[in-house]
């Protein structure tokens, strides 16, 4: 009886309690530490006394339809307009992008310009903006981006009350959907609200206090110019160059830091699908490998440190801690076969689901009392949303992992991702075509 009593604990321990109780210390210390950095903000954050001159880089790429909403954006900023010049630089766009911006560039309260590039890239976009840009502080804005009114004012605030800050990104949240979207999109919007509402205003502020801030999002981030002129900007070789530019400034300084304004909010559109989904997840998966390859010597920092930039304590989390997840999803119908009560089997699952249920409850609440009043009116409509966001949350993982595999499987900064119902056709048409040869070899050599 006490051996069979030791082998219950130490399987349910290794496959239940282990990965609960290494997320439930994690959600925990991110927001005492969330909580300690607030006061931190409030204590050293002031008013400005004076405007420092900024640029804004924008790169274009077919954004006719969202150009428009994000100029608008910024000269609903209230930032100084004389203090602000805008850089939009053209890569390879065909649509009316520049007619948009032609159209609306009498109206704009600060300097604006049109800049094109011959080649296409992202990348190559945001470099060429950097060297024509004249500003203290350098902002990217992608261009279906919407900044809040205050967003600018926040970055530079926070910016100028810490010297050591050489780079920080912004707080990006999710657009509702637009009218007319599908039940289905509208749902994929609220639960991507969610998720970008804890990962900015708990996540990234975690990060920010512990001084491991994995990735400046490329929707919106900005740069001391003296800063960033000291690095090889943004790289083409990888389908995150935003993580790239942030794992080199972490290689090139120690005494600048990196981090995360949570109150100056950028919004973003929401993802219109699960195809788009999971491109994007499998996009991103793949970038943190090669980022990772690229800034091998990164990885030998020690994962044990909590304090410091260590991403091979990221990677461990998204790849050993990956494993008991993989484990239970294929597991936990498999044991019914070999005995186990299927209530056991029911009340492991419920528990281990309202687990993380309330795990998103905690970091929903932490983001709230740190969100604006639009952000939580929201928050309050789509609250019948959160009981559903650990069953979204396992979807993503799945994405992610597939990611993995992609990463091994096509050229190094390229973006051709299938969704997973036209890889499984393209995959069973492959299996048709390769069955028909086996069976013409064989047939030829019969006869």
């Amino acid at each position: 009886m006490a051996e069979y009593l030791l082998n219950f604990i130490v399987f349910w321990g290794v496959w239940l309690l282990i990965p609960l109780f290494v997320d439930g210390m994690t959600a925990l210390s991110s927001i005492i530490s969330v909580l300690v950095a607030r006061h931190r903000r409030r204590c050293r954050w002031r008013p400005l006394d004076h405007a420092p001159f900024i640029s804004i880089v924008i790169p274009v790429y077919n954004s006719e339809e969202t150009l428009e909403a994000c100029l608008r954006s910024l000269a609903n900023q209230d930032y100084p307009h004389d203090r602000m010049e805008v850089l939009l630089l053209s890569n390879g766009t065909t649509d009316r992008s520049f007619e948009v911006f032609a159209r609306l560039h009498p109206e704009l309260p600060f300097l604006a310009g049109w800049h094109t590039i011959l080649d296409k890239g992202k990348a190559l976009a945001l470099n060429a903006g950097i060297h024509l840009a004249r500003g203290t502080y350098i902002f990217n804005v992608d261009s279906d981006v919407v900044l809040a009114p205050d967003a600018v004012r926040r970055v530079v605030e926070a910016m100028e009350a810490e010297p050591d800050l050489g780079a920080v990104t912004g707080a990006i949240e999710v657009l509702p959907p637009p009218e007319g979207a599908s039940r289905q999109q509208r749902l994929l919007a609220a639960c991507e609200f969610f998720e970008y509402l804890s990962a900015f205003h708990v996540g990234r502020e975690h990060q920010t206090l512990l001084q491991s801030l994995y990735t400046l999002s490329g929707a919106f981030s900005v740069f001391r110019r003296d800063v960033l002129l000291e690095t090889f900007l943004y790289n083409q070789e990888t389908v995150t160059e935003d993580t790239d530019l942030t794992f080199e400034l972490y290689s090139r300084f120690r005494n600048h830091r990196i981090g995360c304004v949570t109150t100056a909010v950028a919004y973003v559109h929401p993802i219109e699908s699960l195809k788009a989904l999971y491109a994007q997840r499998v996009r991103w998966q793949r970038g943190q490998l090669e980022v990772s390859a690229r800034h091998h010597h990164l990885l030998e920092r020690p994962w044990w440190r909590l304090w410091g930039f260590a991403p091979s304590r990221i990677l461990l989390i998204d790849h050993t801690m990956a494993f008991p997840r993989l484990v239970w999803t294929f597991l936990v119908p498999i044991l019914a076969l070999f005995g186990y009560p299927l209530s056991v089997l029911v009340t492991a699952v419920l528990f281990t689901y309202a687990f993380y249920v309330l795990v998103d409850l905690a970091w929903t609440g932490i983001a709230w009392l740190d969100a604006n009043e639009l952000a939580r009116r929201r928050v309050q409509r789509l609250r019948w949303v959160l009981p559903l966001m650990p069953l979204y949350r396992m979807l993503v993982f799945w994405f992610r992992m597939s990611g993995f595999l992609h990463a091994a499987a096509e050229e190094p900064g390229q973006w051709r991702v299938l969704d997973p119902w036209n890889q499984i056709f393209q995959g069973l048409h492959d299996l048709r075509q390769r069955t028909a040869y086996a069976y013409k070899t064989l047939l030829s050599f019969w006869l």
